[in-house]
């Protein structure tokens, strides 16, 4: 069978060049395996150092200094090999981590409550027990050996220094129990008011001062008390609330303070010392034992307490004689007038009746600064001036 026919020679007929042919294919064989093998190598050259580049920084050394160890102790059973053997390391102490941080916690701004509530009812306290109470005297007027001499508006302020101490006045009490009705003008409101005063056997006294406007009460104050050299001694005043006690201020007169139900501060009591309520009545003892009665530019001072944990001292200026017709009929008055010391203060103004024992006819109080005010005047007859006593000089 013929061989058919190839486009190249057949095996066994190879031309004289062949050899040479394949060497070069071996050549370019080769070279292809090297350019291989090289990029092989390039890729996995980084695999020691990421992104085929060396550190920038090579990495510190830390090393830790171990406190040298004290040298033991040899014993005479210790031999010169166990002594020349180094001893072994101490076991390293484990790396304290610093502990965390405590969280941040903001300041408590709360207000802590008070260790007990105030009992605004509670009665006097003895002055240990009373926070801000100061040694003091005792009231010299409870004192009659050592009690000043009592005397008139014009000799107490001529020999007045204005020292710290009122002057004490001679007084004369009424000697009878008489209650006054009054007329409330408040702005463009009317209500009706009452001070009672009552006299009980042994000279203990009672006064209440209440008033009540468009059927809400706006004051109800009662004071309780005795007389000594001074006039009228108070020992408590209260204020009441529906008929219930709500603030109160206590003369301790054996140990010399001043205290409230509604604070724990405490004042020196001078002889002479009033509440809102009593001073009232101590102007009435005043002017009725002045003789010839009380004249303009006279001035009366006195110690007075009010509900709220503070003591003041007013002054009564005497304005002068007047005639006031509060219930339509004429009655002569000498009007004392005290300016308020302190901003939000009260001018408090007093209108005397002369020939009636010198009750108060009218009062009006004014709150400074501002222009309301709260006028008493008188709606009921006077009472019949009881026979004239002597002046007080000390307990009945």
């Amino acid at each position: 069978m013929p061989w058919p026919a190839f486009p190249f020679p057949a095996p066994t007929q190879l031309p004289a060049h062949a050899p040479a042919v394949n060497w070069r294919r071996r050549g370019q064989a080769g070279a292809v395996l090297l350019l291989v093998l090289l990029g092989h190598g390039w890729l996995i050259g980084p695999v020691h150092q990421p992104m085929g580049r060396a550190p920038e920084h090579t990495p510190a050394i830390q090393l830790v200094t171990l406190p040298p160890a004290e040298a033991p102790q040899l014993s005479p059973q210790t031999t010169t090999a166990e002594a020349e053997s180094p001893a072994p390391p101490p076991p390293a102490a484990p790396q304290q981590l610093p502990a965390a941080p405590e969280p941040f916690a903001p300041p408590d701004t709360r207000r802590s409550p008070p260790d007990a509530p105030i009992d605004w009812t509670a009665g006097p306290l003895a002055p240990e027990a009373v926070a801000g109470t100061q040694s003091v005297p005792p009231d010299e007027a409870a004192s009659a050996p050592t009690a000043p001499v009592p005397g008139t508006v014009a000799s107490a302020q001529a020999s007045d220094d204005g020292g710290g101490r009122p002057p004490i006045y001679t007084t004369q009490r009424p000697e009878q129990s008489f209650k006054l009705d009054y007329r409330i003008e408040r702005g463009d409101d009317a209500g009706t008011g009452q001070l009672s005063y009552e006299l009980r056997t042994g000279g203990v006294f009672t006064v209440r001062f209440s008033g009540e406007v468009k059927g809400k009460a706006v004051t109800d104050w009662v004071s309780r008390g005795f007389f000594n050299a001074a006039g009228f001694a108070p020992q408590r005043m209260v204020e009441r609330n529906r008929g219930v006690e709500t603030r109160a201020v206590n003369f301790q007169r054996e140990e010399g303070v001043i205290t409230f139900s509604s604070s724990s501060r405490a004042f020196a009591l001078y002889p002479g010392a009033q509440d809102r309520t009593s001073v009232l009545l101590q102007l009435v003892a005043i002017a009725q034992a002045e003789p010839g009665g009380l004249r303009a530019g006279q001035r009366i001072r006195m110690q007075v307490a009010g509900l709220r944990g503070a003591v003041d001292e007013w002054t009564f200026d005497v304005v002068g004689d007047e005639r006031v017709e509060p219930n339509g009929t004429p009655i002569p008055v000498v009007h004392l007038q005290r300016e308020p010391t302190q901003p939000y203060d009260q001018r408090v103004e007093v209108w005397l009746a002369r020939e009636a024992g010198h009750l108060p006819v009218g009062l009006r109080f004014t709150q400074v600064p501002g222009r309301g005010s709260e006028a008493y005047w008188l709606t009921s007859p006077l009472p019949a001036p009881a026979p004239a006593s002597a002046a007080s000089t000390g307990r009945p």
